[in-house]
């Protein structure tokens, strides 16, 4: 019998809110960080989800692990997992904040469609989900998770209106923080909403080993024009952001599943098994088993 894949992924209607109900029907969620973590349990082992998660520590230490890389959890950092990334962490019993959840539709019911996709912290090979806030930052960023944690308790007319306005503050803070970390490099609008369908691609055919041209003419751009695309904003070759995306792949059936080195293989469509493991020692230094072993070993 073949494995299946095991590694969870969850939707807003799994948790469960103040009333531990576990009914959501407004694609949104929000709580102190201490209250969540009392009521799901569940969510410590790795897993992915369908929506985006925004994170603010206020008290405690720990590790945050989110696909394959680890982030250090202390007051003042800020967290933004984007579906499909996989997290788990390993906090101190103090921790505390305020933890986020929307789907993508909840937000843009009031915005544009591409007002998400015009992010720069949200994903994309260039985008870090860990942020260092300095006191002004933080200050700000719980003030406006303070507000909007009250909308949504108190329910009060248009309520949700309010926190997607909320919502909206808080982008705009946080891309003013990303701006300041990221130094002088300007990456516009534009060109990470170019990335972000090139991205969006990918994820849907990179099992296909696709080459270049099939993205570049599915973009409607030259194969030149992509290139030079992913160099201004990532510094990085097309062919390395399809290959960094199989190789995170293959890390995840390899961490998460009970699947064999071949079955994986086979799942990422390489028919020759020995080449599957020379290409993943190449780019990542061991083999599949071997990096299998280091994580068991690390856990």
């Amino acid at each position: 019998m073949k494995n299946t894949i095991n590694l969870p992924v969850f939707n807003i209607a799994n948790f469960q809110d103040y009333n531990n109900c576990m009914k959501f029907v407004d694609n949104f969620y929000i709580r102190p960080f201490s209250d969540h973590l009392k009521v799901n349990r569940f969510i410590e082992k790795p897993h992915g989800h369908d929506f985006y998660l925004v994170l603010l520590i206020t008290k405690g230490i720990g590790t945050h692990y989110i696909d394959h890389k680890t982030y250090k959890v202390e007051p003042g950092t800020f967290f933004i997992v984007s579906p499909g990334q996989v997290h788990c962490w390993d906090l101190s019993n103090q921790t505390d904040g305020y933890v986020m959840f929307f789907k993508k539709e909840y937000f843009l019911l009031d915005f544009n469609h591409d007002k998400l996709t015009k992010l720069p912290f949200l994903k994309s090979s260039s985008s870090v989900p860990y942020l260092k806030l300095n006191d002004g930052e933080f200050n700000v960023l719980k003030d406006l998770c303070i507000k909007i944690n009250l909308e949504y308790q108190n329910g009060k007319f248009k309520h949700h209106e309010m926190i997607r306005l909320f919502l909206n503050v808080l982008f705009v803070e946080l891309s003013r923080v990303y701006e300041r970390d990221k130094g002088e490099r300007t990456v516009y609008s534009y060109d990470l909403m170019q990335l972000n369908r090139f991205e969006i691609l990918i994820d849907g055919h990179f099992k296909e080993h696709r080459s270049l041209i099939c993205y570049a003419e599915d973009m409607n751009i030259s194969l030149k024009q992509l290139s030079y695309l992913c160099k201004k904003t990532i510094g990085k070759k097309p062919s390395e952001i399809i290959l960094d995306r199989i190789v995170l792949e293959a890390k995840r059936l390899i961490v998460h599943t009970d699947l064999s080195i071949s079955s994986i293989a086979s799942e990422l469509n390489y028919s020759d098994n020995s080449y599957f493991t020379r290409f993943f020692k190449k780019e990542c230094g061991v083999t599949p088993d071997q990096y299998r072993q280091k994580i068991k070993i690390r856990s």
